[in-house]
């Protein structure tokens, strides 16, 4: 039992760090022109939150029955897959990409200029070739640069949904695994 406990324990720790630290290297699932380091610090620091939320309630977490750990690690990973789906069809929906050029980053709603000159090429591909990328860059901080700034505040939150049930998952096993442990005699 004590090594499936260090394996919860290490496993928890994993997803309480390595996703932050691997986003702001590598900028994976970050939407385009947008800070890694805000990502990355969002979800290191939730990862450790709910460690520790985890360790200050591990005596409430050992009374609980193994069927409910189990069960709340269950719906932990449930969770995870649901914000994963999410975000990858939120994230391919967003994101535009260019033929030879850095992929454009549109918001979940459109406003002023960009909203009208959308209505009128009826694509934002069309939009794009008709005014090109950075044109339509610009367009969009200049119209629509609050709905962007919810967008990002969308995709942060999602993002981050993707890692913390893991690191809750993991977690809650090995504190509930730690109490399992057969005491040793003298």
């Amino acid at each position: 039992m004590k090594s499936l406990a260090s394996f919860f324990t290490v496993a928890a720790g994993v997803f309480a760090v390595v996703p932050g630290l691997a986003t702001l290297i590598s900028k994976v699932g970050v939407p385009p022109d947008s800070s890694s380091t805000l990502f990355s610090a969002v979800i290191e620091s939730l990862g450790v939150l709910t460690l520790m939320i985890l360790w200050l309630n591990k005596g409430r977490i050992q009374k609980k029955s193994e069927q409910k750990v189990t069960n709340l690690s269950i719906g932990g990973i449930v969770f995870f897959l649901v914000s994963l789906f999410s975000y990858i069809f939120l994230y391919n929906y967003l994101i535009e990409d260019v033929p030879n050029s850095r992929p454009l980053y549109f918001p979940l709603w459109a406003q002023g200029e960009l909203k009208t000159d959308l209505v009128k090429y009826g694509t934002r591909n069309e939009l794009i070739t008709q005014f090109g990328r950075d044109d339509v860059a610009k367009l969009i901080q200049e119209s629509s640069k609050q709905a962007l700034s919810i967008t990002t505040l969308v995709l942060l939150f999602l993002y981050q949904l993707i890692f913390v049930p893991l690191t809750f998952s993991f977690g809650i096993l090995a504190v509930k695994s730690i109490n399992s442990e057969p005491k040793s005699r003298p």
